[in-house]
């Protein structure tokens, strides 16, 4: 439920459209914000509205450059705050630590933005555009056939990358134990309250190589601290463990869907999404070369071409859908 406008801090994301943000309510009594470019308001030259699923930490700002450039292709474009993370409400007097207690959380976040683009008439139709735990969130949406006909994916969490040899074989163990210990809101292993690019070098950073987009990834945090997010919680770490533990063992959605992946990639299992796309019939996996984790944090002329490429995407999906409707 849409209850009012939010800040949005358009100098920060780069951009010469500012866009607008709001805030929504969900069902659980959760404060989200939304932030939404719109494109052409003539209805017959509009590609639709791209949804922005940002990973872990991320926030609404950090995706203007690219709700930007989708705007310029003819979209509107929708990007939100999850809980816990951004301007969203954060559930822990820490508020440096991410924390939900199940990943239908987030779903509950997703199904207010759709009844808020719903009231506010969203051009469609609809895709989605999603990184990281984005993608993780994006998948479950697919597989509850809600209204996006193809997804379009960058790095996203479909498992995750336990660092330490060790702790690989008994992490979902160690978590639930440390549930069952009243642990869970605990910092996860191997993770600080420390907001990554606010304190990391730009040297051996696992996120882009590209010195100007690190530069725009660390100034929005050092500009607007209140945007800055630390490590999971344990409880957090147990959910996400669950969900991409349980996702993986569900079929592929039937939507089509593009998926970028860096040859770098060092934040999630890389293993299992090679293995989702091969089995996903109507998917396309690319492995973009000397990348790391953002690959729409890149060098910005490559941005260009990625967002291009997706937006191609978007448009042959469509065509596809009217001509299988055409078929039946």
């Amino acid at each position: 439920m849409l209850i009012g406008d939010a800040p949005l801090y358009y100098k920060n994301a780069s951009i010469a459209k500012k866009g607008a943000a709001y805030w929504v309510n969900t069902t659980d009594k959760v404060k989200v914000r939304i932030g939404i470019w719109k494109g052409s308001d003539l209805e017959n030259n509009s590609h639709g509205t791209v949804f922005i699923f940002p990973g872990r930490t991320e926030y609404i700002e950090k995706y203007g450059k690219t709700a930007e450039i989708f705007v310029q292709l003819g979209y509107s474009a929708l990007a939100i705050d999850w809980r816990g993370q951004g301007l969203a409400d954060r559930s822990l007097p820490d508020r440096m630590m991410g924390d939900v207690t199940d990943f239908t959380e987030y779903q509950k976040d997703l199904d207010a933005v759709i009844e808020t683009s719903e009231n506010l008439e969203l051009p469609k139709p609809w895709f989605l555009l999603a990184h990281s735990m984005g993608g993780c969130i994006a998948q479950r949406a697919l597989h509850r056939d809600l209204a996006f006909v193809s997804a379009a994916f960058t790095g996203p969490m479909w498992g995750i990358v336990i660092q330490n040899v060790l702790l690989r074989p008994f992490a979902q163990t160690i978590a639930k134990t440390a549930k069952m210990l009243s642990l869970a809101a605990n910092y996860a292993p191997n993770v600080t309250k420390d907001c990554y690019c606010a304190t990391a070098e730009f040297e051996g950073n696992t996120l882009t190589r590209d010195p100007d987009m690190w530069a725009y990834m660390r100034n929005q945090v050092l500009q607007t601290p209140e945007l800055q997010l630390g490590g999971p919680s344990i409880r957090w770490f147990e959910a996400a463990l669950r969900e991409t533990n349980d996702l993986a063992g569900m079929p592929s959605p039937k939507q089509a869907s593009l998926c970028y992946l860096g040859d770098n990639e060092q934040i999630v299992s890389k293993s299992r999404i090679i293995r989702r796309m091969k089995s996903w019939s109507n998917g396309r996996l690319i492995i973009v070369p000397n990348a790391e984790h953002e690959i729409l944090m890149m060098h910005e002329n490559i941005q260009k071409q990625i967002v291009s490429e997706i937006s191609d995407f978007y448009q042959n999906t469509i065509t596809a859908s009217t001509e299988v409707k055409k078929i039946i």
